[in-house]
C-alpha cells in the first residue's frame, strides 16, 4: 500500500468518526519532526525580516519607495513572490540581482527595497517555498539553505562595513549620528577640536553623548537569522559551516 493510499484510509476513517481535523492539523499531523522544525525556521525568519525592514527604513528614511512599502510587507506576510523590481528596464527575479544592487557603490535610488527584496527571496527559494508543503525533510535542497546560511554571513559583514563612491555608508545600521556627522566634516579635511565635537548636533541637543552605545538591533537581527538557517541544516543532519573572516568579501553565491 502506497504512503497516499494509506493517508486516503486514515481521512475517510476521521471522517465517518466525526474527528474531521482543520487542514492545518491534517498538514502537522503527516509532517515529521524534522519537517516541522524547518517550516518554523522559516517562519522565524519571515518576522524577524518584517521587524529588519521596520528598523532599516526608520534608520535609512531616504532610501526606500513609500508606495512599495506595504506591498513588501504583504508579499513577506503572504509567502508570495509575485513583486518585481525593474533596474534600467531590466527585471529583477533572481536575489543575487538584488542583493548586488543593494550593494553597489553607483547610486541606488530606493537602496532598502533591494536588500530587502533580495533576502527575502533567498529565504523563498532556500526554503523552496514556492512546492508548497513539504510531508518530510528531505525534500528540502541542503545546497540551497548552505548557500543561504553563506549568504547571511557575507550580508551580516557587509551591511556594516560597505560604502559608496563618496565614502559614506550605504547603510546606516550601528553607527551613532555624532559619529556620522564627524565622519562627514573629516572626509571634508575640516580640522576639528574638542569644542568641535561638542557641538555636533546630536551631541549638542543632548540625544547622543560620545559614551552613547552603538545600535547592535541590526546585527542581533542577522545573527538570529543565520541561527535559524543552522537549525534548519542540523534538522537535515547537515553541519553550518562558519565563513572565515576573509571569505565574507566574497560575492553573493
Amino acid at each position: 500500500m502506497g504512503f497516499k493510499s494509506f493517508l486516503l484510509i486514515i481521512l475517510f476513517t476521521l471522517f465517518f468518526t466525526g474527528c474531521m481535523p482543520k487542514q492545518d492539523d491534517v498538514k502537522n499531523v503527516f509532517q515529521s519532526d524534522s519537517a516541522n522544525i524547518i517550516k518554523r525556521d522559516y517562519q522565524k525568519s519571515q518576522k524577524l525580516l518584517i521587524s529588519f525592514k521596520q528598523k532599516l527604513d526608520k534608520r535609512n528614511p531616504k532610501a526606500y519607495d513609500k508606495a512599495l512599502e506595504q506591498k513588501i510587507y504583504d508579499l513577506i506576510i503572504n509567502s508570495e513572490k509575485t513583486l518585481h523590481l525593474k533596474y534600467k528596464n531590466r527585471i529583477l527575479e533572481n536575489y543575487k540581482d538584488y542583493l548586488q544592487l543593494a550593494f553597489s557603490k553607483d547610486f541606488i535610488s530606493a537602496r532598502n527595497d533591494y536588500l530587502i527584496l533580495g533576502l527575502y527571496y533567498s529565504l523563498y527559494e532556500a526554503y523552496d517555498i514556492k512546492s508548497g508543503h513539504k510531508i518530510i525533510a528531505l525534500e528540502y535542497e541542503k545546497e540551497k539553505l548552505h548557500k543561504l546560511h553563506k549568504n547571511l554571513q557575507i550580508l551580516k559583514w557587509k551591511i556594516k562595513v560597505d560604502r559608496d563612491l563618496n565614502n559614506e555608508y550605504l547603510f546606516l545600521t550601528w553607527q551613532n549620528n555624532w559619529q556620522i556627522e564627524l565622519e562627514k566634516k573629516l572626509n571634508n579635511n575640516e580640522e576639528i577640536s574638542y569644542d568641535d565635537i561638542k557641538n555636533l548636533a546630536f551631541i549638542k541637543n543632548g540625544k547622543e553623548n560620545l559614551l552613547s552605545r552603538s545600535n547592535f538591533t541590526f546585527e542581533v537581527i542577522l545573527t538570529q537569522m543565520i541561527y535559524n538557517v543552522e537549525n534548519s541544516l542540523y534538522a537535515l543532519g547537515e553541519e553550518p559551516k562558519k565563513l572565515a573572516l576573509d571569505a565574507v568579501f566574497f560575492l553573493f553565491i
